[in-house]
């Protein structure tokens, strides 16, 4: 197997490449916004995501379902199958795997 070597730059190339950037009052700003969440967060008062019921199967007697909604999604056949095989190693259903996947999405992307 052949190794590209790696192109080296200077700083100013890279800063030419790389663009301008956000101006740092944008970024300040972000960051109070980040650093406020982040304190409601830590002090319980802002929700960092959906419980998710991990057992497979009903719930227990007496045990209220949480409500959900049916969703239908495509996926390349591949991708279905590593998904199979991680959730079954981690004694999850296929369910709970996509949604504990998509909440820690929602968790790390919260801006989107």
């Amino acid at each position: 197997m052949t190794s590209k070597k790696a192109k080296r730059m200077s700083m100013a190339e890279f800063e030419k490449v790389s663009g301008p950037g956000e101006p740092l009052d944008a970024l300040r700003a972000r960051q109070e916004a980040d650093a406020a969440w982040a304190e409601r967060a830590f002090q319980g008062r802002e929700v960092l995501g959906a419980p998710i019921r991990l057992r497979r199967g009903r719930p227990k007697a007496g045990e209220a379902a949480a409500p959900t909604v049916v969703k239908a999604i495509r996926l390349p056949e591949a991708l279905l199958e590593q998904l199979q095989t991680r959730a079954k190693a981690e004694g999850l259903s296929l369910n709970a795997l996509l949604q504990m996947a998509a909440v820690e999405y929602l968790i790390h992307h919260r801006g989107a």
